[in-house]
């Protein structure tokens, strides 16, 4: 069982290469062209290349410590700093390598598992290579090349759904609690959990219901076992998420935040492109809600509504993108061809002008 379920998912991992490999093109490419013919203003900020950014930050923490970087560090969550600890002496003590390689591997696993799961619940191969290129080329995919922690908790997503097909509640509870520990939308995968076919079902004994409960649990636990662990090192209560409101600014009602949003569109604020976007995503959960089991829907809104929930929007595209249901509704939304002989190439061009936005410092990633 083992041999053939490794079999096949080196045959995932080949029949995502391409779009992976073409991805990574892109976006390199982009950035060098940037560099190369930018201003010395434009300059000064893209030359930092991969070191832009948040993972600039995460670079500084591998090499580092969170006490050392000041309070503002603890918005970075461990999982993807702690494997950048364990390989960085493998690369020569490269934390920048180090973070770009990860975030690059985990972006080829994150491709094949999205093929498989696409594959599991539609059982249409065609459909599957869509949702890859779709996440390939989504506008802010330039993330999943830079040493950032996006592809590592995607894929650790990805894997806690294919656990839930298969109700195995032990998989859903250890990697939910490693996607907690990457990111602090872990903790959202509990709704997933929690409406998912057969959560609810009465198990036979104290065990089975033991295993439900924690694999309901592993997410939120992921993110409180680093609370905790930040309180106790900075001396401050839930410092993660004061640190980051002072960056996002705090919760607000998701419905006002859009409708004062309508008047950034027509006003040309750059504001305005998120509340789009966000439009966009809101009119998906339509095709989720249609084609997809009802926990990809209700995982899909509750990470929306959290996005969309900040007073600033700012990085909006990315974590959405993190919320693939999005991704697959996308796949099926142009499932005709003359559709996708237009949304490859638009998708593609937005790809780059993001890429290009945030490498010159005018979109915030």
């Amino acid at each position: 069982m083992k041999f053939t379920q490794t079999r096949r998912f080196h045959k995932d991992l080949i029949s995502v290469f391409f779009a992976w490999f073409i991805s990574r093109i892109v976006v390199v490419l982009t950035m060098w062209i940037t560099d190369l013919f930018g201003s010395s203003e434009t300059r000064e900020f893209s030359s930092q290349g991969f070191r832009l950014w948040d993972a600039g930050w995460y670079q500084q923490l591998i090499s580092g410590t969170y006490t050392e970087l000041g309070e503002e560090a603890f918005r970075f969550f461990p999982g993807f700093v702690l494997l950048g600890r364990l390989v960085k002496p493998l690369l020569g003590g490269d934390e920048v390598l180090a973070s770009v390689l990860i975030a690059n591997l985990f972006s080829l696993c994150m491709f094949a598992v999205l093929y498989r799961l696409v594959v599991v619940e539609t059982g249409n191969a065609t459909r599957a290579k869509m949702a890859v290129w779709i996440l390939a080329l989504f506008p802010s995919a330039f993330v999943l090349v830079w040493g950032y922690a996006e592809s590592l908790f995607i894929t650790l997503t990805l894997i806690v759904f294919l656990a839930l097909k298969k109700q195995n509640w032990k998989v859903v509870a250890l990697f939910a609690c490693l996607a907690g520990l990457t990111r602090p939308t872990g903790a959202l995968i509990a709704v997933a959990v929690a409406t998912a076919p057969g959560f609810w079902n009465t198990a036979s004994n104290f065990k089975g219901r033991i295993e439900r409960l924690t694999a309901l649990m592993g997410g939120p636990l992921g993110v409180l076992a680093f609370l905790l662990w930040s309180n106790a090192q900075s001396g401050k209560k839930w410092v993660p998420f004061t640190v980051q409101e002072e960056f996002r600014g705090g919760f607000v009602d998701p419905v006002r935040r859009l409708m004062s949003g309508v008047r950034e569109i027509f006003t040309l604020d750059p504001d305005g492109l998120h509340v789009l976007f966000a439009f966009s995503f809101f009119l998906l959960l339509i095709v989720v809600w249609k084609n997809l089991p009802r926990h990809y829907f209700f995982y899909a809104l509750v990470s929306l509504l959290v996005a969309v929930s900040a007073e600033n929007l700012n990085s909006l595209e990315r974590y959405v993108m993190a919320s693939f249901p999005y991704v697959i509704a996308l796949a099926i939304f142009i499932d005709k061809k003359k559709i996708q002989k237009v949304a490859y190439p638009l998708s593609a061009v937005c790809l780059v002008a993001c890429t290009v936005a945030s490498a010159t410092g005018r979109y915030v990633p």
